[in-house]
């Protein structure tokens, strides 16, 4: 089941110059699986994302840190009732959202794929990991929090790190236009899909992003 709140106004200053065939588009859908329950992730691609992101570091902060950056994440907490004490952010980049969330919560480590970009960390940023996020260095269960801002879905991974009555904040800051990008029914697709459990979501936009809060249904929830 989808629930969809109102949208809400905000300011479109996503990073322009790439388009929706990028790349890391069909990486995107290959990674989540959807109907196979099985994505696709292996060295040749932990390589060429990870090669891709180390030169994109040293001009990230440059051009991503705008007024409103983070407006949809924090709509997506606010309005998605998302709670918690240990919290991941996952594909954190330069942890430019970090600076706003991480007081939020009693435990906040930012993790990505590339060590480039932790290099470029932002002042004040949280505990940072570089790992692969489809085997992360974390017991089953221990997350409250799994944030996924224009990141990689691995559907498997995120049920064995997330806690029973934990959630998934999944953000595209450019909407359908995000390179990394799926929306919110193909979010709850491959996770079910993953699982063979029943997911819950609520979604909303803010400006042209778009944002879900990804839970799993209680066990005795109807359809």
């Amino acid at each position: 089941m989808i629930e969809e709140l109102p949208g809400v106004d905000g300011v479109d200053e996503g990073t322009r110059g790439t388009v929706v065939n990028h790349r890391m588009r069909e990486v995107t859908e290959l990674v989540a699986g959807a109907d196979a329950g099985v994505g696709v992730w292996d060295d040749s691609l932990v390589g060429e994302v990870r090669t891709l992101f180390d030169s994109l570091a040293p001009d990230w902060t440059t051009t991503r840190d705008h007024p409103g950056r983070n407006a949809p994440v924090l709509d997506a907490l606010d309005r998605g009732a998302v709670v918690g004490r240990t919290v991941l952010e996952l594909g954190a980049g330069t942890c430019i959202s970090a600076r706003d969330l991480q007081g939020r919560f009693d435990r906040y480590v930012a993790a990505d794929l590339s060590w480039g970009m932790l290099s470029h960390a932002v002042d004040g940023a949280p505990p940072l990991v570089c790992t692969d996020g489809s085997a992360l260095p974390l017991a089953d269960g221990v997350l409250d929090v799994l944030i996924l801002q224009n990141m990689f879905l691995f559907a498997a991974e995120v049920d064995r790190c997330l806690a029973v009555d934990g959630c998934v904040v999944w953000v595209n800051s450019r909407g359908p236009e995000t390179p990394i990008h799926l929306s919110c029914e193909a979010v709850v697709v491959s996770l079910e899909s993953a699982t063979g459990s029943e997911w819950r979501a609520v979604t909303s936009t803010v400006g042209e992003a778009t944002w879900a809060v990804v839970r799993r249904a209680p066990r005795n929830a109807a359809r």
